[in-house]
């Protein structure tokens, strides 16, 4: 039986499902305290340990619990300090049919268009001709340390935008936490600034994504859904997608780390470690049900609370 080091774990809809694979592991949230828990109480009980963190198909409805969830038996994929099975199975590559997969996975992700969040409309507003994306996120986020980088890493992201995109707009996205959790951010969604417009109000990314020249980010996930998208990425971080040659990186990667395709990276991070539960009745479902359902049901959502003019 899965020994959990929180009630907020042990809470959770459909854990059974989650943890089908891991039925004698201590469960733990990431780097959180109840993570550093799991891991101490792991090897005194000579148990292994299941670190959890929330899938990137996470739901449609912000408040709705989790369709998916990470588990990582070795680390937490935002560490870039120390190994994880995210990590490791990156580094193993992915087979013919594995490959294959995950670029039929990265196909319906963008006809699907969703991303981890899915609660929001599309950006209404007019979009330039050409721009360059900077992605925010929320201030103190566990995967900022953990991708080795620092609040300074922020502004010289944006330094580096305008200063490499001369003829270009510079659009930055704040993290939809700022809105539904009033939490901060690392710039100020009220400052303005000549070619730099601040996207102040939440949004669904996709049509940021699709459309951009290059996305800039630290260690946001927007970085991998804008991998995803084909957008070239340039990181001032080290998140689980940096490192493996299939962005441009401003930190030198971990010796762990050598080059990889994106179908390697998409596998690791949708199929591998990932898990799925139908929200319904908990029944284990794949990666593809799961993107089915929240393109199906953010079309929904959305045409019920805002019209067709929001998908």
């Amino acid at each position: 039986m899965t020994l959990s080091t929180t009630k907020t774990i042990a809470r959770l809809p459909h854990l059974t499902t989650f943890l089908a694979d891991s039925p004698t592991a201590v469960a733990g949230w990431g780097r959180k305290p109840s993570g550093r828990r799991a891991v101490w109480l792991a090897r005194l009980l000579r148990r292994p340990v299941a670190l959890l963190e929330d899938g990137f198909v996470r739901s449609v409805d912000r408040n709705a619990p989790t369709l998916s969830l990470l588990v990582d038996d070795i680390g937490v994929y935002y560490d870039a300090a120390r190994p994880s099975r995210m990590e490791r199975v990156i580094s193993d590559g992915a087979d013919g049919d594995q490959a294959a997969r995950a670029a039929r996975l990265t196909a319906q992700w963008r006809a699907g268009r969703v991303s981890k969040y899915n609660h929001s409309p599309e950006y209404p507003d007019r979009l330039p001709d050409r721009y360059v994306l900077v992605i925010d996120q929320t201030f103190g986020d566990l995967s900022v340390v953990g991708g080795l980088a620092s609040p300074e890493r922020f502004s010289a992201m944006l330094s580096a935008a305008l200063a490499e995109n001369p003829d270009a707009e510079v659009i930055v996205k704040v993290h939809p936490d700022v809105f539904s959790k009033a939490k901060r951010g690392y710039f100020d969604p009220s400052s303005s600034r000549a070619r730099i417009r601040i996207i102040g109000t939440d949004c669904h990314p996709v049509r940021l994504l699709e459309r951009a020249t290059a996305v800039y980010c630290v260690t946001s996930l927007m970085g991998f859904e804008a991998l995803l998208w084909g957008r070239p990425v340039r990181c001032f971080g080290m998140p689980f997608y940096a490192g493996w040659g299939i962005t441009q990186d401003e930190l030198p990667r971990p010796m762990r780390r050598h080059d990889a395709r994106l179908e390697d990276v998409v596998h690791a991070a949708l199929v591998a470690l990932a898990r799925y539960a139908d929200p319904v009745n908990g029944a284990r479902w794949k990666a593809e049900q799961a993107i089915d359902h929240v393109a199906r049901e953010r079309s929904a959502l959305l045409s019920r609370r805002f019209g067709d003019a929001a998908l």
